[in-house]
């Protein structure tokens, strides 16, 4: 996971600006800028959640690990199976996408 993907997420469990979730992250897409799914989310709720993102443009990573890694991640006693981020700054995004499209370029060939 890229330092700014992490800084983001902390930044957000701090200021309680994020929802973590199936249901949560389901309910808030509009007013999410960013969400983080592991490869413990049921794939269902995984294709609603995507669904609803790309019809509001709004990024997804795909975290490489399970729930309970994110939750140990997030610093949290639970397993997290998906986080939206509600309340970080453009500039922090496209850093987070930057990174994204390098590790998909690394994976790609």
């Amino acid at each position: 996971m890229s330092k700014v993907l992490e800084q983001v997420i902390k930044d957000s469990l701090s200021t309680k600006k994020c929802k973590i979730g199936g249901i949560a992250v389901l309910r808030s897409v509009k007013d999410s800028k960013l969400i983080v799914c592991s490869e413990s989310l049921p794939v269902d709720t995984k294709n609603k959640i995507t669904e609803s993102a790309k019809s509001l443009n709004i990024p997804i990573y795909n975290f490489a690990n399970t729930s309970m890694e994110l939750g140990r991640f997030c610093k949290k006693p639970f397993k997290i199976s998906v986080i939206s981020i509600d309340n970080t700054s453009d500039s922090d995004i496209s850093g987070v996408l930057e990174e994204i499209n390098k590790e998909d370029d690394v994976k790609h060939g």
